[in-house]
């Protein structure tokens, strides 16, 4: 009797696979993956305008950056090192040079038509956040009557310590070396840049899934106003 009722639970079995249907089993911890998770974050921003006789906004020191959700006491030294860095931009050389060729330029009415503008302003933009990692792609540009700049930078941090993630926490085994891998394809034949890359003590980056990007701004590779950007595998995937 038992062996008939085994051959049945066989039947009814293949039955329900034949016919598409899924039979539930337990979660198996070897198979299931630790659930990703994000940080909420709103994001802020620092301002000043200065305007013409018509009430026209002609100039703009603008710095965007997040505040981060979450009361540990790693959170609230991130939020108050980014509100900081907003300050010190809206008093830095580059924010006043703005402001008085801003204003040089309404008292001789030097802009190119009434949509002309000079700014020094970062955009922020979240380009990595899982797991207490993040990485902020910060573009700072400066610009004042036919004149542009800009650079690229990052600010990366763990969220679960309050630190500040370097080039080494970012790229597997020797980061130096990749770099320069990296920069020896990008440069090509110009060795003049390479040499800067290499001689670079502190690398301006940060990253998205899979990989870094290394940055230089306006004339740092004396390749004038343009900048460059070049990438490396990463480790955050």
């Amino acid at each position: 009797m038992k062996g008939l009722k085994k051959q049945l639970f066989k039947l009814m079995l293949i039955g329900l696979i034949t016919t598409g249907l899924v039979i539930p089993q337990k979660a198996n911890a070897s198979t299931t993956k630790e659930k990703e998770t994000t940080t909420e974050y709103t994001m802020k921003k620092a301002k000043k305008e200065y305007k013409d006789k018509d009430g026209i906004v002609r100039g703009v020191v603008y710095y965007q950056y997040p505040q981060f959700e979450g009361t540990s006491e790693a959170i609230k030294k991130i939020n108050s090192q980014l509100k900081k860095e907003s300050s010190k931009f809206l008093k830095s050389e580059s924010a006043k040079s703005i402001q008085e060729y801003t204003e040089g330029a309404i008292e001789n009415n030097a802009f190119y038509d009434e949509k002309d503008q000079y700014y020094f302003k970062t955009i922020c933009k979240v380009s990595y956040n899982k797991n207490n990692i993040v990485s902020l792609h910060m573009t700072e540009e400066w610009y004042a009557g036919g004149v542009y700049n800009q650079t690229d930078y990052g600010l990366n941090y763990n969220l679960k310590t309050g630190k500040k993630l370097t080039i080494n926490d970012v790229i597997s085994g020797n980061a130096k070396d990749k770099i320069l891998k990296a920069a020896k394809k990008y440069c090509g034949s110009d060795d003049a840049a390479y040499k800067i890359i290499k001689n670079t003590k502190t690398y301006k980056f940060y990253f998205t899934k899979g990989k870094v990007y290394i940055c230089y701004g306006s004339y740092e590779l004396n390749h004038g106003t343009s900048w460059d950007i070049f990438t490396v595998a990463g480790k955050y995937k």
